[in-house]
């Protein structure tokens, strides 16, 4: 490796700790260093505690201090020296980066690639549990209720967690793979939230049967693309094994009370949507629409100007067992009337959402 090289960094993201660790070993060789972050001790004494090891054994370990702001950011800002040390040894030519469980991979790559020149990501790989995964994607339960939010102001969802770290990865490993008797639907359930994927099953010891690391995958730019805005037909993939994704488009705007009173009745039966919608009574607003299980959040995105669109809504949404005529029923009740469309002013109707974004 010349001194101009940069070093590659394979990411590990994925809940369990446990399932983990055979796909761990699998990434690393004789020439990789391994940087694993365990969050165990956070709930308690609010600290992240890191190990450092290659093939020789450990090397270093410590703890990362979590206050009470973003643990998230804490976290990467007390990463940053230690990888920086480990390149700077030049001692490795591939580092594994495995993340707490309640990480998400695309805030971590976007800042390592932003403040650390010298790394290249390589792979993004999610470890799932074949067993667990429908129902990870599928409640309401918060993280913070199962002792996994990092910090006080963490209130993301176990599926919300589960379905962002599924959609950044590169390549998602099928832990317990030997405990279901639905794996090809699993599959199909992955391809559908992260056509860019690669499923890769692993066998009864955890160890999986496909390249997990080193493989030059990562494409920073299509990542984003996928984790972004979902807003055309090319994001639906074929249905199959009860696997179904719908896109659903209006060129009229979404009446906000129908639309917060029908909010239970959109995600019955979605695991995963996310779009762009156009509220009536915000009628220059880009509204962001993204819900995972049975939550569901809107949020400010920026100006219909500022884009070459016209304002329109814009959803794609993933279910098992999903019937999409029930679906779109649902979502067209919620738009203006022809009558509400002929009305001169569409700001004054009752807003559910004020204050919320």
């Amino acid at each position: 490796m010349t001194a101009q090289a940069k070093t590659p960094l394979s990411l590990l993201v994925g809940l369990s700790t446990t399932l983990r660790e055979p796909v761990l070993e699998a990434m690393t060789d004789a020439t990789t260093v391994a940087v694993v972050i365990d969050q165990d001790d956070l709930p308690g004494r609010g600290v992240l505690s890191w190990r450092v090891g290659d093939a020789s054994g450990p090397i270093d370990a410590g703890e990362f201090t979590v206050g009470d702001d973003c643990g998230a950011c804490q976290l990467i800002e007390s990463l940053v020296p230690l990888l920086e040390t480990l390149v700077a040894r030049a001692h490795w030519d591939h580092i594994v980066l495995a993340a707490p469980p309640a990480m998400e991979a695309r805030p971590l790559v976007t800042a390592l690639t932003s403040v650390l020149p010298e790394i290249v990501v390589d792979t993004v790989t999610c470890v799932v549990d074949a067993v667990l995964l429908v129902e990870q994607l599928s409640g309401d339960e918060l993280l913070a209720e199962r002792g996994l939010a990092l910090g006080l102001p963490d209130r993301r969802n176990v599926a919300e967690l589960t379905a962002r770290q599924i959609e950044y990865a590169d390549v998602c490993v099928l832990a317990n793979a030997h405990r279901s008797t639905a794996i090809e639907r699993l599959e199909h359930l992955l391809v559908h939230l992260n056509p860019r994927t690669s499923v890769v099953t692993a066998d009864v010891a955890g160890v999986p049967n496909g390249l997990v690391a080193r493989t030059g995958r990562f494409d920073f730019d299509a990542a984003e693309a996928w984790a972004g805005e979902l807003a055309s037909s090319d994001r639906v993939q074929p249905s199959g094994d009860g696997v179904t994704t719908v896109l659903w488009r209006s060129t009229r705007p979404l009446h906000p009370a129908r639309l917060n009173d029908a909010l239970e009745d959109i995600v019955d039966g979605v695991v995963r949507s996310r779009g762009v919608v156009w509220l009536a009574n915000r009628p220059t607003q880009r509204v962001r629409w993204e819900s995972a299980g049975y939550s569901a959040s809107l949020g400010m995105l920026g100006e219909w100007s500022e884009t070459e669109h016209l304002a329109e809504c814009t959803v794609v949404a993933t279910g098992m067992g999903l019937d999409p005529a029930r679906l779109q029923s649902v979502l067209d009740a919620c738009l203006l009337t022809e009558s509400e469309l002929a009305s001169p002013d569409w700001t004054n109707l009752d807003d559910p959402f004020a204050g919320v974004f």
